[in-house]
């Protein structure tokens, strides 16, 4: 079924692989099916983007975030575009939301604004897939544009994540593949000694990714995310 508001090719592709022995198996596995499906990678470690969208993956567990920013009737749309891709597939999803069915709304519904609204998810296949949308809003001193945020995850992931391995993450500097040594630069607390290891990385990909993860732990520039 092809939504009324057509969404990017990248994400139709995305959402068309979101399992957890494709998309989720492991960290080559991730970037690969990334890029298959028209993701472009950055140079940031685990990130990724297409058409105006962003991603920002890592890979212990294996997961992904999508995300949209824009005007808001937009973001709506793509947002109701997303929801209505995943329910037209009720056999490989099942639909669960602690808040209101938003799915079903057009993009001027004015329960938008009446409404508390929360995440709708689905599951199957070994993967959850959590859907977002939220108008502007004031962070501190800064305004956060209206946005939608697609969480793609292992069912099998524990809520709190994974701890931080030390032994591991000295492994895969060591021994790993690129694309694991390209996630392993994004990783949360990894040690400055480690860090700088990966900047002298002999692939160009990692050695960038780490000096980039470096002016931002310097503050050189801000996270996009952030």
């Amino acid at each position: 079924m092809t939504p009324v508001h057509a969404l990017p090719d990248a994400v139709v592709a995305l959402l068309r692989v979101a399992d957890a022995d494709t998309l989720l198996r492991d960290a080559d596995a991730l970037a690969e099916t990334l890029a298959d499906t028209g993701w472009a990678p950055e140079v940031e470690s685990g990130r990724f983007s297409a058409a105006g969208w962003d991603v920002v993956s890592s890979a212990w567990p294996p997961n992904l975030s999508v995300f949209r920013d824009g005007e808001l009737s937009d973001v709506r749309r793509d947002a109701l575009a997303i929801a209505e891709t995943l329910n037209a597939e009720p056999q490989r999803w099942a639909f669960d939301t602690e808040g209101p069915d938003w799915s079903g709304w057009n993009a001027d519904d004015p329960r938008w604004d009446d409404e508390q609204i929360d995440w709708l998810e689905w599951r199957g296949r070994g993967v959850v897939v959590q859907l977002f949308t939220a108008p502007e809003a004031q962070i501190g001193p800064d305004a956060l544009p209206p946005h939608l945020h697609l969480a793609i995850e292992r069912d099998d992931s524990p809520p709190e994540g994974l701890p931080r391995d030390d032994a591991r993450d000295r492994r895969v500097a060591a021994d790993g593949s690129v694309v694991e040594r390209w996630y392993l630069v994004g990783e949360d607390d990894l040690p400055d000694d480690l860090l700088a290891a990966l900047g002298a990385d002999p692939d160009q990909r990692v050695s960038a990714a780490a000096a980039s993860e470096l002016r931002m732990r310097a503050g050189g520039f801000d996270d996009p995310t952030g």
